[in-house]
């Protein structure tokens, strides 16, 4: 089985996704994830953002999903602003304590990602291709926050060729858990791994359809593991994250 994969690197200053079970300090997972890619892609394609209905459209795309980490996982927090807007509180005369809440965030320092993209759905494939090509985006690309804006940059665009394997294999991109084989994780020393359980898919009403676990090297370092199967393309060997596994 072979499919074309579009591959284009997205980066900025900072990135914040911030992880479900956060509350009033909110914390970033280390990868972007798969639910994020889609925002990005929606952006870029300028699909309705009204009921989140860019995540169906892309989902019934037949959208597939690959992560690389292009630099090393690094974090910081940094105290923000809110501002309260609800209430008439600033309403003159009547302006009372607890207009701004000053909040710790925790944010990525010098995201870079490259993200690998495949469609069932020929003609939005080949529209997402043109965009990134001419750097183009309907909407402002942004990493996690409206705020923190980001840039993209066209890769190229490979056929890639579906394999299995019972040996170790190199792959760049992060793998989720169950695409590994029992005992199929070849440590590397001087690697560092990392493991989240994130969502991958949700629905138009931004209810969580399918969480997972996703497994990555926080230097963008390759991994070497023995998987179910695997994408096979010229230059390196990806995962692709879609709906259902």
């Amino acid at each position: 089985m072979s499919i074309k994969i579009l591959s284009f690197d997205v980066v900025g200053d900072y990135a914040h996704f911030r992880k479900y079970y956060s509350t009033s300090s909110p914390v970033t997972f280390s990868v972007i994830p798969p639910t994020a890619v889609m925002g990005i892609l929606g952006a870029i394609l300028g699909l309705p953002r009204e009921d989140e209905r860019y995540v169906k459209i892309l989902s019934d795309a037949g959208i597939g999903i690959g992560i690389r980490l292009l630099s090393p996982v690094k974090k910081t927090r940094m105290g923000i602003n809110l501002i309260n807007t609800k209430s008439n509180i600033w309403v003159p005369k009547q302006r009372r304590e607890g207009a701004r809440t000053q909040i710790k965030f925790e944010f990525l320092k010098k995201a870079a990602y490259r993200l690998y993209i495949t469609m069932e759905n020929q003609d939005l494939f080949g529209h997402l291709l043109s965009a990134v090509k001419e750097h183009k985006c309907y909407y402002t690309v942004s990493l996690g926050l409206s705020e923190l804006l980001a840039d993209f940059h066209f890769i190229g665009v490979d056929n890639f060729t579906q394999e299995e394997t019972v040996d170790p294999v190199k792959i760049v991109t992060a793998v989720p858990l169950n695409h590994i084989r029992k005992e199929g994780i070849a440590l590397i020393p001087g690697r560092r791994y990392i493991k989240e359980r994130m969502p991958f898919f949700m629905n138009d009403n931004r209810e969580v359809q399918e969480y997972g676990e996703l497994l990555a090297e926080t230097q963008g370092e390759s991994m070497s593991l023995k998987l179910t199967h695997f994408w096979k393309g010229a230059k390196e060997n990806v995962s692709i994250i879609r709906a259902g596994g």
